[in-house]
């Protein structure tokens, strides 16, 4: 027997953010995970973080001689971009890297982010 797939009326709705994540050594795509991670954990708490329900959906490095700069796309839920924002500006290092998050813009799709940027 096949499961059935939730109608669009009961599924959460989902915000994306496009995020520039400036560092001075290179960063994979797993410790960019656990810095987002991290830094909601650190700020929320486990509870408030899980209801933020972050996602990383895409994550570029962009071509800069002076540092490394990534593109980085991330979903969360609705009504809790605000918070998920909150939680990235607190980053400033990650295993003695220094780093910095500056969020771009939000949206409702990602094809609109990626039109934007």
């Amino acid at each position: 027997m096949k499961l059935k797939i939730l109608p669009p009326t009961l599924r959460q709705k989902k915000r994306y953010i496009a995020l520039k994540l400036y560092a001075e050594n290179e960063v994979s795509k797993e410790e960019c995970i656990q810095i987002l991670w991290n830094s909601a954990i650190n700020t929320f708490g486990e509870i408030e973080s899980s209801m933020i329900n972050l996602w990383l959906i895409d994550f570029q490095e962009v071509d800069n001689p002076n540092r490394y700069e990534y593109n980085i796309i991330v979903r969360c839920n609705r009504g809790y971009e605000k918070k998920a924002v909150m939680g990235f500006y607190t980053i400033s290092n990650f295993r003695k890297n220094q780093m910095t998050v500056h969020s771009l813009s939000t949206s409702g799709t990602i094809q609109s982010l990626r039109d934007k940027f």
